[in-house]
């Protein structure tokens, strides 16, 4: 099957649209086929993936459509690409049955984790720690910080990773970059809004490229490997 990786977040607001689109525009650009996926019923986001990644993002919903199908969509979405990306919905744990790590789980991907490390130093590693031991069966295969002040910081961020915790540290975006998606009070806008523009988009492309080891997120993806698990058919008809 098709080798992948899932963007997740500590929580809600991380920044994991904007590093996902970034790290699909920069597999792009180094020639790769890349199909993106998205946990939930989200619409928004996966229209930002297609404006990307010039095909359509899937959506990956085991609440409404339970885990055979998510698997099917995943398998039958990605016979013709190099790379799958699927970008998570709120915190990885957040949703019980239809969280973004039980789709990590069902198709056996490894996750990159996005932690916002405004005003954090060495206790982002403990907040890394938890994530990777809460449960053994998600695969915490590396970290991107957001919102990193400078050079000192991400060192701080880097020793205690590495002293702590067996996770990957994938690299980090700054604090301030010339990067942003609109939004209204109901959200980001939709892709027929255009609100990304390829200069914006360049930008964004060049700051994941100087910040995020793109080569070592590549040897951290994998085949998927379709796992049962305890809600292997809809959730809605498991009870």
């Amino acid at each position: 099957m098709c080798k992948g990786l899932l963007i997740a977040g500590t929580h809600s607001g991380v920044g994991k649209t904007t590093i996902t689109i970034g790290i699909i525009e920069a597999l792009k650009n180094r020639g790769f086929n890349v199909q993106p996926f998205k946990v939930g019923p989200d619409f928004i986001d996966p229209g930002l993936h297609e404006i990307i990644a010039d095909r359509p993002s899937r959506n990956l919903d085991i609440w409404m459509c339970g885990t055979d199908y998510v698997g099917e969509c995943f398998s039958k979405n990605t016979e013709d690409v190099d790379i799958a990306v699927v970008e998570g919905v709120m915190g990885l744990f957040d949703g019980g049955v239809a969280s973004t790590a039980e789709v990590a789980k069902t198709l056996g991907l490894p996750v990159v984790l996005i932690v916002d490390a405004h005003s954090m130093a060495e206790s982002a590693a403990a907040s890394v720690k938890g994530f990777e031991t809460f449960d053994q069966r998600v695969n915490i295969a590396g970290v991107i910080f957001n919102k990193v002040a400078g050079e000192r910081h991400i060192g701080m961020l880097s020793d205690a990773i590495k002293k702590y915790t067996n996770v990957k540290i994938l690299g980090f975006l700054p604090k301030q970059i010339e990067f942003s998606i609109p939004e209204r009070h109901l959200g980001l806008l939709t892709k027929e809004e255009s609100p990304i523009s390829k200069d914006a988009l360049t930008a964004l492309a060049e700051t994941i490229n100087k910040s995020i080891n793109i080569e070592l997120l590549l040897k951290l993806t994998t085949p998927a490997e379709l796992k049962p698990i305890n809600n292997r058919d809809s959730v809605h008809n498991s009870k």
